[in-house]
């Protein structure tokens, strides 16, 4: 015989029921909403206002090294958002680097992407904008994998005292990860439409040889090397009006630095350009470089071509000069201490064999290669080989040798020897690099684990 256990529910009192059901809906209904108006209530107060727009700020400054601060910041839904007045200061000094007249945003899973309207950037404060990116964001490794892009369609200004630089459609873009992190910019100019620059910068964090890379390419578009000066100061050499054109790649770590350069200078003011030698070229031209190598900076390899007309040149310089290198001329004497230039023209190379160089000048068919027209006197250069000691004797400002200034003329020397590719030096450093390699490969494979 089986038992059965029945459960009987209480009945409840319809008033108490009632009561239930007002308590279920305010807590279901009205306690949600009242919650709602109070955080909106929240939400629309300035102190939010400031907390929300405090957070933005940390977290874009944290994540660029720079210290940002906006006049205001809003979302305008879940995952975007806009702020206005933005000012770009250096995080120590405190110093003005930058305004963005707006910044809209929008927030995905795999990183932000933003839109800056009207920035201005003091060209003063460039190279400590790079000097922070480089250390604070390329030079750390970050905890996030989030990409930001940015893009400012409307081109930005940077501002040198009286002068400026408009640039045009502009896009960059931060990759951070923990072994490489990497900012790519592309960018083109108002005055060349038609041409694009693209600058690509790595920092890879290995534990052993961290090194910076940097490819700046730029094919069809003139930029002032002026506006490099406070990086590159060695820059200045070729004048303040010239501006190059051509593929730049260079890589650095914490021992050395190597730089490749392909392209084309123009504007170059060859006075500045030899102002070592007391200036004996006053003329303006172009220097083409196929190929130019450095590292650290000494000359490994080079060649191109170098252009130049009207103007002078020192006859005694350059009388000096055709002697060491073997140069066949034609001198006419006019009873002056400078010739007038018509055209000079030549190509050149530079390696640790030496220097030659082949004039690109027409000239009588029974000529060599004429690489000056001076008036009615003419230089040639018939590839002959040169050695680079010749090259060093070629290069002394007589000047300073006539006036027995050994002091200055020994400076210059030391100056000059210091960047050409001498045989030995180069040996030294292909052993100085080959041994170090061997040392880093014996250390590396004494870390290992040994198996007995």
């Amino acid at each position: 015989m089986h038992s059965k256990t029945v459960f009987t529910l209480r009945r409840i009192h319809e008033s108490t029921r009632r009561r239930w059901c007002r308590i279920a809906l305010c807590l279901g209904a009205f306690a949600p909403l009242a919650t709602l108006m109070i955080f909106s209530m929240v939400m629309a107060t300035p102190w939010y206002r400031t907390w929300e727009k405090q957070c933005w700020e940390e977290r874009v400054s944290n994540t660029l090294g720079i210290d940002v601060r906006a006049n205001s910041f809003r979302w305008t839904a879940p995952h975007q958002f806009y702020a206005t007045q933005v000012e770009i200061r250096h995080p120590e000094t405190g110093t003005l680097m930058g305004r963005i007249g707006r910044i809209d945003g929008l927030m995905k899973s795999h990183g932000w992407s933003v839109i800056l309207d009207a920035p201005a950037i003091d060209g003063d404060q460039l190279h400590h904008a790079i000097d922070v990116i480089h250390d604070w964001f390329l030079c750390r490794p970050q905890k996030s994998s989030q990409l930001l892009a940015m893009a400012i369609p409307n081109g930005m200004t940077i501002h040198r005292g009286p002068e400026k630089t408009d640039l045009d459609r502009i896009e960059i873009v931060f990759r951070p990860t923990s072994s490489v992190s990497a900012v790519q910019v592309k960018w083109s100019h108002t005055d060349q439409p038609f041409g694009e620059v693209s600058l690509h910068v790595s920092r890879e964090h290995a534990a052993v040889d961290s090194s910076t890379k940097l490819e700046l390419s730029s094919p069809n578009t003139w930029l002032p090397c002026a506006i490099a000066n406070d990086r590159l100061p060695d820059l200045g050499v070729f004048g303040p009006n010239a501006r190059f054109r051509g593929v730049v790649h260079y890589q650095a770590n914490h021992q050395t630095w190597d730089a490749r350069i392909q392209g084309e200078i123009q504007g170059v003011d060859y006075s500045v350009l030899t102002s070592r030698l007391g200036s004996p070229i006053r003329s303006n031209g172009a220097l083409v470089f196929e190929q130019l190598n450095v590292r650290d900076g000494r000359i490994l390899l080079a060649s191109g071509e170098f252009r130049a007309q009207s103007g002078t040149v020192s006859r005694t310089w350059l009388q000096h000069a055709s002697q060491h290198l073997k140069l066949p001329a034609h001198w006419q004497p006019d009873g002056t201490d400078s010739f007038g230039i018509e055209q000079l023209g030549f190509r050149f190379a530079l390696d640790p064999s030496g220097w030659s160089m082949r004039g690109t000048l027409t000239g009588p068919a029974n000529w060599p290669p004429v690489a000056a027209r001076l008036g009615s006197s003419v230089l040639c250069a018939d590839s002959t080989k040169s050695s680079l000691s010749q090259l060093v004797m070629a290069l002394q400002p007589p000047a300073l040798d006539n006036n027995g200034d050994v002091v200055a003329l020994d400076a210059h020397t030391a100056a000059l020897t210091a960047i050409l590719p001498w045989p030995k030096v180069m040996d030294a450093d292909r052993n100085g690099s080959a041994a170090a390699n061997s040392l880093r490969a014996r250390l590396s494979r004494s870390d290992e684990p040994t198996n007995r």
